[in-house]
């Protein structure tokens, strides 16, 4: 992976899973797995809050959980020794305008491959119905007639 860093994918989609694989993830198991070592940085794009224990746990010492999303559902407690040792928790919301230029100036750098599929603005729930089922591979974006 860019920059030598290894990548591990946690997920509940058995397709998902292969598909991390065929990007070159070097470990992929279930949401509710552990890794078998610490981790630098997590990244969840899931809207479940209740992720957010289990990869604060998977950090260490100094690591960072990014909550990707826009909307989250709500986060249970957890106790306080997830977050000592100077594990940071953010979201999205929190990054800078030199974060983005920081990404921005990397980002031609990385081998960056986009997955999508596209539908007619008429099958908004199919495309809803087949996500849901893991059955898109990427991303689906609805396309209004021309």
């Amino acid at each position: 992976m860019y920059q030598g860093r290894d990548v591990h994918v946690f997920t509940r989609s058995g397709q998902n899973r292969e598909f991390a694989r065929s990007l070159g993830a070097v470990w992929v198991g279930d949401s509710a797995d552990s890794p078998a070592n610490q981790l630098d940085a997590a990244i969840i794009f899931a809207p479940a809050g209740e992720l957010i224990p289990d990869a604060l746990r998977a950090v260490r010492k100094g690591g960072i959980v990014v909550c990707g999303g826009i909307h989250m559902s709500d986060i249970p407690q957890f106790r306080y020794d997830l977050l000592w040792g100077e594990r940071t928790l953010c979201s999205v919301a929190n990054l800078t305008r030199k974060d983005a230029e920081d990404f921005m100036n990397i980002a031609p750098n990385v081998p960056v491959r986009t997955f999508f599929e596209t539908f007619p603005l008429s099958d908004a729930n199919t495309a809803l119905d087949r996500f849901r089922k893991g059955q898109v591979r990427g991303s689906a974006v609805l396309v209004s007639p021309s």
